[in-house]
């Protein structure tokens, strides 16, 4: 399965611009450009695991970006999976990525945890994500919502929520947000001044037999369902977790 992806990230580099459609990238900025290098940079990891990639952009300025992988490119309205960037003026500040259905979320994390730890393995970037879309799927009607802390420092944080029914539509969204570390502490000088845009994705040649097999639209038949109550119950997190039921 790995070197399944590994093809189709290698494939990905061989790919016309056109490929990911018509995005109207705006360059104004050192971190416009680098907003540009990091999505390209996760698409190669989105392909690699089955999904689309990124393939339209909602809004763009010098502090702000939404974009989305919609059904059509160019979409003008998010669909099942939004991304909302916050930057300055040379560097990416945060990332909030919300996705509809949570047997896509891992995947779509993932990639974008890649695009910033690279020596990171598929296996480890899965792991969080899967485990919070389990337990989304497990118990579909209650929330949770870890705090964030958006203040960028020397290494990268994560924090993960979902809501259901968030705008009582019946759906339900589960979200990463993503700190970036400031950029002297991360290869964001490496993507603004390297030769390729878009890196060759390090996917190592063997899976952990868990991850063998993993398809981003299946029907979640690879992950293992707990019987024993998530978290447990004598856990601090469970005494967190209580305050969203």
């Amino acid at each position: 399965m790995v070197r399944r992806l590994a093809a189709l990230a290698a494939a990905f580099l061989l790919l016309p611009a056109a490929a990911f459609g018509d995005i109207a990238w705006k360059q104004d900025t050192g971190g416009q450009r680098l907003l540009r290098q990091y999505v390209e940079t996760a698409n190669a990891y989105l392909l690699g695991f089955g999904e689309q990639p990124v393939n339209s952009l909602f809004e763009m300025y010098t502090s702000l970006a939404v974009l989305g992988i919609t059904a059509q490119e160019g979409a003008e309205v998010p669909e099942e999976v939004e991304i909302t960037f916050t930057l300055s003026a040379e560097s990416l500040n945060t990332l909030q990525v919300r996705v509809s259905r949570p047997e896509r979320f891992p995947a779509v994390a993932a990639a974008f945890l890649l695009a910033l730890s690279p020596d990171m393995t598929p296996e480890a970037a899965l792991k969080e994500p899967q485990d919070r879309a389990r337990r989304a799927l497990q118990n579909p009607d209650n929330s949770f919502e870890e705090p964030v802390d958006d203040l960028n420092g020397t290494s990268s944080r994560v924090y993960y929520a979902y809501f259901p029914d968030q705008y009582h539509d019946g759906v339900n969204w589960i979200q990463m947000t993503l700190v970036f570390p400031l950029p002297e502490y991360w290869n964001s000088g490496e993507m603004m001044n390297g030769d390729s845009a878009t890196p060759a994705p390090k996917l190592p040649e063997d899976a952990d037999p868990e991850f063998e097999g993993y398809e981003s639209r299946d029907d979640y038949s690879h992950l293992e369902v707990f019987t024993t109550e998530t978290p447990e119950p004598d856990s601090a997190a469970k005494e967190y977790d209580s305050v969203w039921k």
